[in-house]
């Protein structure tokens, strides 16, 4: 009876032992991990069969495209299923592009810059194409694993749509991209936020149609427009010589870092020639003011590298084009 006694006792003290030795393993792991949140992310390829042709979607025209407030899709309500998120942080020179931040629940710290009207780059080599709600998505994982572009096409000829690039070291950038993305989609498809409607704001005006196409001619002869953004359009026969006319935002052009202050029709205006040897010149003015101390900018550039440079003829080029472009624009 002693030594079945004394047997129990051992028994007893190796599985206390035991135990312990578990609930220090577990509390050791416990310690070393960094536990992410369950939020489910958008999957590739969720949004059904991949369409093809153009896209005829009334909520993602470029008319409609322009005038989305870019901060809200990446904003607090946004990326708050995510990790902990910042206040975004708007361009200061862009209508269409704006930056989150949070942290995730492991203390990684991630970001998603958003892009309103750029190329989505369907075609690159590492591009994967799938759908969210009838919409062409293009997921581009960068080579160092940290980062994450995921392009939503909403106009296919030129392609042009919304760009979110994800950096994130140490999570999983397309992942967080696609969850973010596929909220953007059903926003735009419900009541995105959009920029404030004011009088003769250039939020709402189509840059490929603010100058007079026969001045352009003139000026460029055998052109045609493409968009290369929802606020800024080339005018161009090929490659050269090439008219660029943009929307943004900014601090109020003036006399600095080689621009020349000059008149036209009575509106001061801002030009400055290229530092190439090539011809360009741009003219930049104030349309109207925007936020706190910025204001609404057009510019006007005329580019030609198959001509020298030669300020006279390059500027002229470019003011003949910008005096048809202040005729054309709503007056704020």
């Amino acid at each position: 009876m002693l030594l079945n006694a004394r047997r129990r006792r051992i028994a007893s003290v190796l599985a206390l032992v035991a135990a312990l030795g578990v609930l220090s393993a577990c509390g050791q792991n416990l310690g070393k991990s960094n536990f992410a949140r369950t939020t489910a992310a958008a999957e590739a390829g969720s949004g059904g069969e991949v369409p093809s042709g153009d896209i005829n979607d009334p909520a993602v025209t470029p008319a409609v495209m322009r005038t989305i407030d870019p901060c809200p899709l990446v904003g607090k309500d946004v990326l708050s299923g995510l990790g902990t998120p910042e206040d975004p942080r708007p361009s200061l020179t862009s209508f269409g592009t704006c930056t989150g931040k949070a942290t995730d629940a492991g203390g990684k710290k991630f970001s998603v810059s958003i892009d309103i009207g750029s190329s989505t780059f369907s075609s690159a080599s590492n591009a994967v194409v799938s759908a969210v709600e009838g919409l062409p998505q293009i997921e581009r994982k960068n080579k160092d694993g940290n980062s994450c572009d995921i392009g939503i096409m909403t106009l296919r000829k030129p392609e042009r749509g919304i760009s979110f690039l994800v950096t994130y070291d140490g999570g999983d950038p397309c992942a967080t991209g696609r969850a973010v993305a596929a909220k953007a989609v059903k926003s735009l498809h419900a009541s995105p936020a959009k920029f404030p409607a004011g009088a003769g704001s250039l939020t709402t005006v189509d840059p490929c149609a603010v100058a007079d196409p026969a001045v352009l001619a003139e000026v460029v002869p055998h052109g045609a427009t493409s968009l290369s953004s929802f606020h800024s359009c080339d005018w161009t026969p090929g490659s050269n010589p090439r008219i660029s006319i943009g929307f943004r935002h900014g601090l109020p052009p003036e006399e600095r870092d080689g621009t020349k202050k000059i008149d036209i029709d009575g509106m001061a205006a801002y030009q400055k020639v290229g530092t190439t040897g090539d011809a360009e010149c741009k003219i930049e003015w104030q349309h109207k003011p925007w936020a706190d101390e910025g204001v609404e900018i057009v510019s006007v550039i005329y580019k030609n590298y198959d001509e020298k440079k030669d300020e006279a003829a390059s500027c002229g080029k470019a003011t003949k084009i910008a005096k048809s472009v202040i005729s054309k624009l709503p007056k704020p």
